[in-house]
This record gives structure tokens, C-alpha cells and sequence, in this order.
């Protein structure tokens, strides 16, 4: 039988609260309609001044009619589109600094919308740049969720750092292991002692010649009120948790902390854990807050590592109601003071 199982990346974040100076609104005499007709005009003026300048005669220029220019400006405006698609593909390409070599972004995750049940709300899940922050908001009227429920873009480079981090590591292989062949009973706890895997490829390479440190990770199920075959992955030394952060660093995390601390006006984040949850049953998803009267200044990020491709969405967040949402490969989920939350059901057996 292939085994299939859903992971996510859950970071505590612990902030220090600052100002943020809001935008200045548009003025209230601004007319959308009167500006682009001033940018159609300036359009106009560009291209013919394009034309002087490739060698045309002033008389030439102004036999040129409006139906041209309009089509000259539109087909200006489509390979500029064109151009900007081209540079964000080359952007979002991981690339080697020592052989110049590059390896395409992960596939964007496709979600289904046919598993959406509807019994449940849905949300606003458009794609988001890397450490954009938003507040999740209702799909049906576009009215925020709840003040600490945050979607937050990802640095392409993110999962698939922190993917090969955990194969290398051998935590993969465990994480399978626990939840299919020997999971532990609900409220047990187990501890592993792993070795990094950049100080082994230092090792190798001849740059480093420390000699290897081992540091604990720690399993744990939670109690039987979970309804589910979950396991809690977490670092539990300083190494391990130094370790986790090079791994973050690695990925491009800043631009996530980055996006949070500008968009909950926080000047300060520090990553006070990092760790996993493997799940591949719930029966029933158990709604709960990882923080209650913090005053905003502490949060879970949680991040789609992997699921399998026919799997439904993966978690709850409740506001008035309950809602379902697919974790995606482009945005991650923070949840802060009083934000209720919980896997949805599920079944990758």
C-alpha cells in the first residue's frame, strides 16, 4: 500500500510590539476616470515622440489616428506583461551560486474546489508575493475572518529546503514509520538523536574538519481528544533549535517575519520552536487557540510541507462559522491571539 501522509512546518513566533505608520489615503477630489485618461494621453505622446526619434516627419506623426495609437499602446502594454511573466519565472528559479545551474520552483499545488463541503465557509486564496501578509477574509463577502487569522506569501525556496532538510536528516523515514508501522499510543513521547546534514556535506566537501554534534528531536502524541493518528515532531536541545533556524534562513524565511512584523506593527520576531505535525487520519478535528490574551505579540505559522494530490482541504479556522482551506504551496497561515483553529477531517490511508 503507498503510504501517504500530510505535514506542516509550525513555527511559535514571539514578537515586540512598534508603530507602523499607515498609508496616506487617496485624496478626496481623486477621479479614477480623469487619470487614465491622462495616461492614455501620455501614452499617445510617448509613441509619437518614438516616431520622431526613429526618423518620422512631424507631418507623419500627426496623421497617425487614435485607432493606432490605442492599438500601439495596447500591444506596448502585452509584451511588457510578457516580459514580466519571463523575469518572475527566471526569479522564482532556484539557482546554484558555484556551477550557475537552476531548478525550476516547485509545482503549484492545485486545489480542488470540488472537495469544499458545504457545510463549511470558504476563503479568499489568491496567490500572494513572498512575506506578502493579508488577513484572511471570508470568500463570500470579502470580511475579515478574525485579527490575528493571517495568510502570508512564501520564498519559493522555502518547502523545498525544508523537505530535503527532513529526508537528509532521516526524519522522513520516521515520521513514515510512526504513523503507519509504529505510532505511539495518545499521550506518549519518544526522543531521537540525529546528526546535521550540512555538517556532513561540510565534512565531505573538506571545508570543515569539526568533528559531528548530535542533537534531539522529540515525538509526541497528543491525547485521545485529538480523534486522530497525529504526531508533534519538535526540536528539544539548542542545537537542534540552531539548527532549525539555519534551516529557515536557508529558506528565505525573513521574508515571511519580515511580511508578519510589518502587517501586526511589531518591529521584533524571534522563532521560539520549530517543528512538524504528521497526520494521516482525523476523525474529527479538534478546534482550539494556541494563544489566549498575549495582546497580539505571539503567533503559530503554519505551512503545507506535504499531502497527497487527491487529498480535501487540511485545516479549520473559525470565525462566526467554521471554514475550511487547503494549506497551498504559495501561502503559509498565521494564527495569533484567540484565533481558533484544528485539522480537518481527513483519511490518507
Amino acid at each position: 500500500m503507498k503510504h501517504s501522509k500530510a505535514s506542516i512546518l509550525s513555527v511559535a513566533l514571539i514578537a515586540g510590539l512598534a508603530t507602523v505608520n499607515a498609508a496616506e489615503p487617496l485624496e478626496k477630489d481623486f477621479k479614477y476616470k480623469d487619470a487614465l485618461k491622462y495616461y492614455h494621453t501620455e501614452t499617445a505622446a510617448l509613441l509619437k515622440q518614438s516616431l520622431l526619434s526613429a526618423g518620422f516627419a512631424i507631418d507623419e506623426t500627426n496623421e497617425v489616428d487614435d485607432i493606432y495609437l490605442d492599438f500601439a499602446s495596447r500591444a506596448l502594454n502585452a509584451e511588457k506583461e510578457r516580459i514580466e511573466r519571463i523575469r518572475d519565472a527566471l526569479a522564482s528559479q532556484t539557482c546554484s551560486e558555484g556551477d550557475g545551474r537552476c531548478t525550476p520552483p516547485p509545482a503549484k499545488k492545485k486545489i480542488d474546489k470540488s472537495k469544499y463541503s458545504p457545510g463549511f465557509g470558504h476563503f479568499l486564496t489568491h496567490d500572494l508575493e513572498p512575506g506578502q501578509a493579508e488577513l484572511m477574509r471570508w470568500e463570500h463577502d470579502g470580511s475579515i475572518v478574525q485579527d490575528y487569522a493571517v495568510r502570508v506569501g512564501l520564498p519559493p525556496d522555502l518547502v523545498p529546503t525544508i523537505k530535503a532538510y527532513v529526508k537528509d536528516m532521516g526524519l522522513l523515514d520516521i515520521m513514515t514509520n510512526m504513523l503507519y508501522d509504529d505510532p505511539l499510543s495518545p499521550g506518549d513521547a519518544k526522543w531521537f538523536t540525529f546528526q546535521s546534514p550540512y555538517q556532513k556535506q561540510s565534512l565531505a566537501e573538506g571545508s570543515s574538519t569539526d568533528e559531528l554534534r548530535n542533537f534531539t528531536w522529540n515525538v509526541e502524541r497528543p491525547d485521545k481528544k485529538w480523534k486522530s493518528d497525529m504526531h508533534w515532531f519538535n526540536t528539544a536541545d539548542e542545537l537542534s533549535h540552531e539548527e532549525g533556524l539555519r534551516v529557515l534562513a536557508k529558506g528565505g524565511f525573513d521574508q515571511v517575519l519580515a511580511g508578519i512584523g510589518e502587517k501586526m506593527g511589531l518591529d521584533s520576531l524571534n522563532v521560539d520552536s520549530f517543528g512538524f505535525v504528521a497526520v494521516t487520519n482525523c476523525d474529527r478535528g479538534f478546534i482550539h487557540t494556541d494563544w489566549e490574551d498575549v495582546d497580539g505579540r505571539a503567533f503559530n505559522f503554519l505551512v503545507g510541507i506535504e499531502s497527497p494530490d487527491q487529498a480535501g482541504p487540511e485545516l479549520i479556522v473559525e470565525g462566526d462559522f467554521k471554514g475550511e482551506i487547503y494549506y497551498g504551496s504559495n501561502a503559509g497561515i498565521l494564527v495569533g491571539d484567540g484565533t481558533r483553529h484544528g485539522t480537518r477531517e481527513c483519511d490518507h490511508r
